[in-house]
């Protein structure tokens, strides 16, 4: 037992005996193999080379091995992968850098052996490659080598990529040169996508640009990240694409403001992007928000939040407006969701905006409209309306749900329905009068008429059958979404 409730554990161990703590260490190295392996690092503490030896043998094991990694087990190997950088990282590094640089770009040039040897769909193979990337940036720097050899052997290490998980290298470049590097960088870029645009001249269409030329522009985007300078971005772009598109100006868009620069980001905002007209509005507005434009930014976020009746969209509306014309939009945003159409969202709405019984309300006058499909929403607002004490519109919702889960007949469901069945009876048992619902008695009636023979339901309702998943695992991820 620690000597004191708030001892940490670095004190309690530095109070130990160090015989008591070796007996600790040894037992434990004998019952687990990555504690027996670390006491062996440590013992080649004072010999990088044997030590840096050592890790290159785990790495040739992993590229020599053929097993297949399912999805479920793809996650677990990505951490052995990063554990082992991390290892590298912390032990090898700062006795020998150039060895653990060597040993970073092994792994990154052998990514074709952990992305063909495991289900990546989690992202965490990319994810762990992407890390390798830092370190070997990290590791450079540690290094005393001339930038100018450093940039030319991380373009080609870059350039090497076939999976899409080196792009760190270029975009946290940073780490390892300097701004002067970097430049001279962007140009070598900027002169080999010149050269890819003479070779694709007459080949290239606004709808397909040659790979390389891809290649070149994207290259010079993530120089353009690490530099922090979003005009490298546009030049590339505009160099295969003079008129530039909804999402290529959407992206200008986000690196000007990205980097700090407003002003710039407000020239590409200025005409329609068809079906991206939505978000240029939203970034519209926070590009004049960042300017201190706010009398322009308003309306914007006046007419976002009529058309969308979200909370996020009146918290953005009613940001920066004064604090005397505030009553008065929250009046207008509760008049908003008393006349909407869906009383769901008008009830989660003015349940935020404090009007408790007038979302009740709206719910018990909109019942036959409340979607029982729409669990993401209406579990949440079932919640709230319950810590708010309101019974009746808490009722709305879970009859709702639960005609909708028996009408689909949606059988990983019946957990479900019979909690809410569960909670029904109880707001029933309570006496409060659910007028102008029908009665609980009412209610129940119809249910056992319509679905007398969803005899699984009925089990679950009458504690016969313990509410589980099904074998796939299908009513598990029900309970996810429901939660």
């Amino acid at each position: 037992m620690p000597k004191s409730s708030t001892e940490d554990l670095e004190s309690f161990l530095r109070r130990q005996d160090a015989g008591a703590l070796i007996e600790v260490l040894l037992e434990l190295a004998h019952d687990h193999e990555p504690v027996r392996a670390r006491l062996a690092r440590m013992q080649l503490a004072s010999r990088p080379d044997k030590l840096a030896a050592a890790f290159k043998k785990t790495l040739t094991s992993w590229k020599r091995s053929t097993r297949y990694y399912e999805y479920r087990e793809a996650s677990a190997f990505g951490r052995q992968l990063e554990d082992w950088l991390d290892q590298v990282a912390h032990e090898l590094q700062p006795m020998d850098p150039g060895a653990a640089v060597a040993l970073f770009e092994a792994f990154i040039e052998a990514d074709a052996a952990w992305f063909d040897r495991a289900d990546d769909s989690d992202g965490a193979i990319g994810n762990t490659v992407r890390s390798a990337c830092q370190h070997w940036l990290q590791a450079a720097a540690a290094c005393e080598t001339p930038a100018d050899v450093w940039a030319e052997r991380l373009f080609k290490l870059y350039e090497g990529d076939e999976y899409g998980a080196r792009e760190h290298l270029l975009r946290h470049a940073h780490l390892l040169l300097d701004e002067a590097a970097l430049r001279r960088l962007v140009a070598v870029g900027e002169s080999r996508l010149v050269e890819a645009l003479a070779k694709s001249a007459g080949v290239s269409t606004a709808s397909r640009v040659p790979y390389e030329v891809i290649s070149a522009a994207s290259a010079l985007s993530l120089l353009s990240e690490s530099l922090r300078d979003p005009d490298i971005r546009v030049r590339a772009t505009l160099q295969y694409s003079p008129n530039p598109n909804p999402l290529q100006r959407q992206d200008f868009v986000r690196a000007y403001m990205d980097a700090d620069r407003p002003a710039d980001a407000l020239a590409w905002l200025q005409e329609s992007w068809g079906h991206l007209e939505g978000s240029r509005q939203s970034l519209l507005a926070e590009v004049l928000e960042r300017l201190g434009r706010f009398e322009e930014s308003l309306p914007i976020r006046q007419r976002a939040f009529e058309e969308s009746l979200s909370i996020f969209d009146l918290e953005r509306w009613l940001e920066h407006m004064p604090l005397l014309s505030q009553p008065q939009a929250r009046d207008h945003a509760r008049q908003m969701a008393l006349d909407h159409e869906s009383p769901a969202s008008a009830a989660i709405l003015l349940l935020h905006l404090g009007e408790t019984e007038a979302a009740e309300s709206r719910l018990l006058t909109g019942a036959s409209l409340l979607d029982g499909r729409s669990y993401e929403s209406l579990v949440p607002l079932a919640k709230a309306l319950r810590s708010h004490d309101c019974p009746r519109g808490e009722a709305a919702i879970y009859r709702a749900l639960l005609v909708g889960i028996l009408d689909r007949a949606n059988s990983t469901a019946y957990g479900h329905a019979a909690r809410y069945w569960a909670r029904l009876d109880e707001i029933a048992a309570a006496g409060t009068s659910l007028e102008p619902l029908p009665p609980h008695e009412a209610f129940v009636g119809e249910i056992r008429t319509r679905h007398a023979r969803k005899t699984a339901f009925w089990a679950r309702v009458s504690g016969t059958r313990r509410v589980e998943p099904d074998a796939g695992g299908a009513a598990e991820a029900d309970e996810d979404l429901l939660a």
